[in-house]
């Protein structure tokens, strides 16, 4: 074998080996573009599965709020009439006190104590009557506000 031929096999063997490498570069450099165009698809239909959800949850939380503000007026609109009527009734019921009172006193002296002990229990009354109207009120607000929360909590575990 001659030095040429063994040069020319030397230099075919490097050319086959750099063209080798070459091509298996590319080869490579085109699994990983296709790898990333392949996780840039799947991170982009995450998202949007992602958004898809969060809307649907902020929809029926929007949802739940409309429900609960709703419940909190008729609550609201129920206590004022139930506070209404109980004001009226024990107006009425007083009113036939002091009538039967003022009947039965025949000094001046004794209808005068009859309506200011009429007076006296009507403010009571009154005053009473305000703060139990005051705190069913809020009772009321925290049981719907809390029944909300609980529902909320509940469909957040379904999700």
């Amino acid at each position: 074998m001659s030095i040429k031929s063994g040069v020319i096999g030397v230099a075919v063997a490097a050319a086959l080996f750099f063209g080798l490498h070459i091509y298996g570069a590319k080869q490579h450099s085109k699994g990983y573009k296709l790898a990333q165009a392949e996780h840039a698809t799947a991170v982009a239909h995450a998202e949007k599965q992602v958004r898809k959800i969060e809307r649907e949850l902020t929809e029926k939380m929007e949802v739940l709020d409309r429900e609960t503000q709703q419940k909190l007026e008729q609550v609201a609109i129920a206590e004022r009439g139930a506070a209404d009527e109980r004001v009226r009734s024990a107006a009425e019921e007083y009113a036939a006190r002091y009538r039967r009172a003022t009947a039965l006193a025949t000094a001046t002296a004794e209808r005068e104590a009859a309506d200011t002990s009429i007076r006296m229990f009507t403010e009571l009354l009154g005053g009473l009557d305000e703060m139990a109207e005051v705190y069913a009120a809020e009772a009321d607000k925290r049981r719907v506000a809390g029944l909300a929360c609980e529902a909320a909590y509940a469909h957040a575990q379904i999700h």
